[in-house]
């Protein structure tokens, strides 16, 4: 990667330090938190249908420390494959500080991975991590021996891991695998002014949400610079919304549930998560908890 493009991000992550800090670890429960008013996404907030094991391996990498990787505890019981997601840090809150948002992830169904990398926006150790777990798919001492379906792969990342998500995206070689993108209050990546991020060279449909309280409004996310990727994005379909009244480190918890849809759209073909996405009836256009939001090759 050029120097440009690392200094770039570097300032990205200098950024999205102001608002996710290293005591915003997620707590059991942090769906009683809110309140949904949508009935499709209450159902995608709430825990899916499966019981889910977690385990964690060291990495030779210093910044990334450990893998951490949930499954569906049915995976060991079949030769079912399973889509596969990774979840991105913000600053300073490694993968081990909200597990919750890991774990209900994979309880709708997905093996879903994250590091301990605390800096994440050049997007390398996304990278370095989708390796690994695509070598476990290999790896005959694994749990997860085939049983990563390798052709439905999504990415989602919040603040720094917003940035890191889109330059994971488009500026990796593995970056192909990625067959569906959420960015979550992403500090600073909603501007193709960053090298090698701009939303025009995604090749995945791609989501993209944030908060209306100030420190998404007036700092990391403005409304003016999430509307310009919005209409650089050309050939994906994509969506975007802002959660009313919403601060930064809200948007990961309240907007898991559409963005657990989202991936049970595009990773499993969900007909009924799609009905939060596709046409003039999708429920996120129509969600009082939502507003600035559109859609486009939905």
């Amino acid at each position: 990667m050029k120097k440009g493009k690392i200094l770039t991000l570097l300032m990205v992550g200098t950024l999205c330090l102001v608002a996710c800090r290293k005591w915003d670890a997620v707590s059991e429960g942090y769906i009683n938190s809110y309140s949904y008013s949508s009935p499709i996404e209450k159902k995608y907030a709430q825990t899916g249908s499966y019981t889910v094991n977690h385990y964690t391996t060291q990495a030779l990498e210093p910044r990334i420390k450990e893998y951490n990787v949930w499954y569906p505890s049915a995976l060991t019981a079949s030769d079912t494959v399973w889509p596969l997601v990774l979840l991105v840090n913000g600053t300073g809150v490694p993968a081990s500080t909200y597990k919750p948002i890991f774990e209900h992830m994979a309880s709708w169904g997905f093996i879903v991975v994250g590091n301990e990398d605390e800096w994440t926006a050049d997007g390398l150790s996304v990278c370095i991590t989708l390796d690994y777990i695509l070598a476990e798919n290999e790896n005959t001492q694994s749990v997860l021996y085939h049983k990563i379906d390798t052709s439905h792969v999504g990415l989602a990342g919040h603040s720094q891991g917003g940035a890191a998500t889109l330059a994971a995206a488009t500026l990796y070689a593995n970056h192909t695998h990625y067959k569906a993108l959420c960015v979550q209050s992403a500090g600073g990546s909603f501007t193709d002014s960053i090298p090698g991020q701009a939303a025009s060279e995604i090749e995945a449909p791609l989501l993209m949400m944030a908060g209306t309280g100030n420190s998404d409004a007036n700092m990391l996310c403005k409304l003016e610079a999430m509307q310009t990727s919005y209409e650089n994005v050309h050939t994906q379909p994509a969506m975007m919304g802002r959660l009313v009244g919403m601060e930064h480190g809200d948007v990961l918890k309240r907007g898991d549930a559409y963005t657990t849809a989202w991936m049970r759209y595009w990773l499993y073909g969900d007909t009924e998560a799609a009905r939060c996405f596709i046409g003039d009836d999708a429920e996120m256009l129509h969600n009082n908890q939502w507003q600035d939001v559109k859609h486009k090759k939905l």
